[in-house]
């Protein structure tokens, strides 16, 4: 089935650059010079990965310059520099045209690094797994728009977005397909992980939260994001979110989190990186 939207869809392939890197990835030791070679054919990216390696949230020093990108590999670590590569290249690929879509990709990039940060404190996913799917659980929806002249799959975003529906619901009604299996399509043929590419598909199905699905690694991920996305909302002061409703008791329950273990992390993410904002 995902095979087939690749073609149906008009899923975008995956960029020579990022094939490359997770080749070089899949070495038993990979080579950081090569890796910091590859991401330099493209000056725009490797420039934006130096600005993001060494700002204060990812434990830059204010006022300090910034290294080479084969020292942002080595202090950040090659899956993680190429997490952060995947974000740059997904929006140049998929490029925002609106206030909606900027506002799209900044949520994104928020969630998969509060991702990161939750999943390195709460160890039991990788940071780097974790980050990789905060950029792509929602990628299907910027395919989405592409695929269908406006203004027809916004109106059907802000249908879902009233959260009277589950999201992919209202969409497979209205387009026969939804923004989930479109973004495991696309994670798919860029060669990300299946574990990720499962979550992507499953994201908005929380009976995957249940006992005994609860542990594997796809549901931790969904439970991950979902408490990411919750502390975002409340930092930007919108206490509306329907997905909390529907999934937030399983997601603390599979992440064994109480309440106030949420709240105490969400005040110390906060004071670590900015979730608010525009």
């Amino acid at each position: 089935m995902l095979s087939a939207l690749v073609a149906d869809i008009g899923i975008p392939p995956c960029p020579e650059m990022l094939m490359r890197l997770r080749a070089e990835l899949g070495r038993s030791r990979p080579r950081t010079e090569e890796l910091a070679r590859t991401a330099m054919t493209d000056v725009a990216v490797s420039a934006a990965l130096l600005k993001l390696a060494y700002a204060p949230w990812m434990g830059g020093e204010r006022g300090r310059g910034r290294g080479t990108v084969a020292q942002a590999f080595e202090r950040l670590g090659p899956a993680r520099c190429t997490a952060l590569l995947s974000a740059l290249v997904l929006r140049e690929v998929l490029p925002a045209h609106g206030p909606s879509l900027e506002r799209f990709w900044d949520v994104a990039n928020r969630r998969s690094v509060a991702m990161a940060w939750l999943a390195r404190r709460h160890g039991t996913v990788a940071p780097d797994v974790a980050q990789t799917f905060g950029l792509f659980c929602d990628v299907g929806i910027p395919v989405l728009l592409q695929r269908f002249e406006a203004p027809s799959y916004r109106v059907t975003l802000a249908e879902a977005n009233l959260g009277w529906r589950p999201f992919t619901e209202v969409e497979r009604a209205r387009h026969g397909t939804d923004h989930a299996v479109v973004g495991a399509a696309l994670a798919r043929t860029w060669g990300v992980g299946e574990d990720i590419v499962e979550a992507v598909c499953l994201h908005h199905d929380y009976r995957v939260l249940g006992a005994p699905q609860r542990h594997r690694p796809p549901s931790l991920l969904i439970a991950l994001a979902l408490v990411a996305e919750r502390m975002i909302q409340l930092h930007r002061g919108r206490n509306r979110h329907g997905e909390w409703l529907r999934g937030g008791a399983q997601a603390l329950a599979t992440l064994g989190m109480t309440a106030d273990d949420f709240d105490d992390w969400s005040d110390e993410i906060r004071t670590q990186m900015v979730l608010s904002g525009p």
